[in-house]
């Protein structure tokens, strides 16, 4: 461990910055956030989460104040001088941070991975963004350049922000952005048999030492975690974290499932856990992914939820299956609806990565279909909002696979208005304030 990762392990700010830069190198946010946030207490983890998500999230924000700040282009400015000038903004404009620290914190940064040259240049920049505000050229006209403004102020790429303009209302689009740009709070599917007297009422309730939850209005199942840790949380109650469009999709499967269960793309496996304890009698149940790391995660859910799982390691492309009469393929996808929970996510989304998924879940739907018993039910979802990925990609498994229908949801537990004329589940996260979600539920024919 290098000196600067040592100082990381108890400074908050030096943990986020090592962060972004694992980020700038390619590791998923959360998975470099569960590495370097180890060793923190509960305050200066909570600081160092909200400082590196936030700097990844308004990303495209802060470059454009910075290029207005700066005498040259981002380009011509070392990788670690400008995450330090990042986290250094962040702080300024969306924290109660004192300026005054969160300018030396930047230039102390700055001294260690870019050296004293690169310090001054960001003592200069960063005091006079706290002494003169937001630059107002920093930002295209938000009336006049619509989709500009989305993509810099609102920090999404350009080429995102035009396809949702072309499809949505821009009230809409505004609202999915502003979502996309607040940290979401935490949610706890808690599974049928929990213990939690004394919530149900809906009314705040303290469960466990230092844990208080509060039920979600109008998502069954549903509790914010108002106190306490996540990892708390899941170890004292029978719950999953989970967030209400997820849990949406494990209702859409519906109250009567019958055995065989099929997960394909199950890992980590929270729609897996939620479906099999929501439907004990519906055994086997199998858990299925192509990730033996994934499904290490998954089986530790599956032990300490006492749930009867199996996990079984296998491309859902071509499934070791016989046949099963519950297939649940939640397919991987670009997760344009989950942007707000995965910071990182719309800075590696690209349209060439768009079309390769729509061919990967293509492929696993073939691979899907042929699993189906007669009379058998196909559940497909996404996390996306993208039509090639949704409600296109189920018309073109229907057309080659006549022997598929689409059919509603029976009544129940999923909440009114989420399920379309077609009767597919559509979670919008400018009208939920949740993730975005997508399914489809084809039922193969008999005969």
């Amino acid at each position: 461990m290098s000196q600067s990762e040592a100082a990381a392990a108890t400074d908050p700010r030096l943990a986020a910055f090592h962060i972004l830069a694992d980020v700038r190198a390619g590791e998923y946010a959360d998975r470099a956030a569960s590495r370097r946030l180890s060793n923190l207490d509960t305050r200066d983890r909570a600081l160092a989460q909200e400082l590196a998500y936030g700097a990844v999230r308004l990303r495209g924000r802060l470059d454009a104040e910075l290029a207005a700040l700066l005498d040259r282009p981002l380009d011509r400015i070392e990788p670690a001088v400008l995450d330090c000038l990042r986290l250094g903004l962040y702080q300024l404009r969306e924290t109660r941070i004192p300026d005054h620290a969160s300018v030396d914190a930047a230039v102390r940064c700055v001294q260690r991975f870019g050296g004293r040259g690169a310090a001054g240049l960001a003592n200069a920049v960063l005091r006079r963004a706290a002494r003169d505000g937001v630059p107002a050229a920093a930002f295209p006209d938000p009336e006049r350049d619509s989709a500009g403004h989305l993509a810099t102020w609102g920090s999404h790429p350009r080429w995102l922000v035009d396809r949702w303009l072309e499809r949505w209302p821009l009230a809409s689009v505004r609202r999915l952005i502003e979502n996309d740009n607040r940290a979401p709070r935490v949610t706890l599917r808690v599974l049928e048999g929990a213990d939690l007297s004394g919530v149900e009422s809906g009314a705040q309730s303290g469960i466990g030492l230092g844990m208080k939850l509060e039920a979600v209005p109008g998502w069954r199942a549903m509790y914010w975690l108002e106190e306490g840790r996540p990892e708390q949380a899941i170890r004292e109650l029978r719950a999953v974290i989970q967030d209400p469009a997820a849990s949406a999709v494990v209702d859409y499967v519906g109250e009567r499932v019958a055995g065989p269960v099929v997960d394909l793309c199950a890992a980590p496996g929270g729609k897996a856990i939620g479906l099999a304890a929501a439907a004990p009698a519906a055994r086997p149940f199998v858990a299925a992914d192509v990730s033996q790391r994934r499904l290490g995660r998954l089986r530790a859910t599956v032990a300490r939820v006492a749930l009867d799982v199996h996990a079984v390691c296998m491309d859902g492309r071509s499934p070791a299956v016989a046949k099963a009469n519950t297939v649940l393929l939640d397919a991987p996808c670009t997760g344009t609806g989950v942007l707000r929970r995965r910071p990182d996510a719309r800075w590696r989304i690209t349209p060439e990565g768009l079309a390769s998924l729509v061919v990967l879940q293509r492929d696993l739907l073939d691979g899907a279909a042929g699993i189906v018993a007669p009379g058998g039910l196909l559940v497909y979802s996404t996390c996306s909002l993208e039509p090639e990925e949704n409600e296109r990609q189920v018309s073109g498994f229907l057309a080659r696979h006549p022997d598929f229908e689409r059919e509603e949801p029976g009544p129940g537990r999923i909440r009114e208005g989420l399920v379309d004329e077609r009767g597919d589940l559509r979670v919008e996260p400018w009208s939920t304030d949740t993730d975005g979600a997508f399914a489809s539920r084809l039922r193969r024919k008999t005969g």
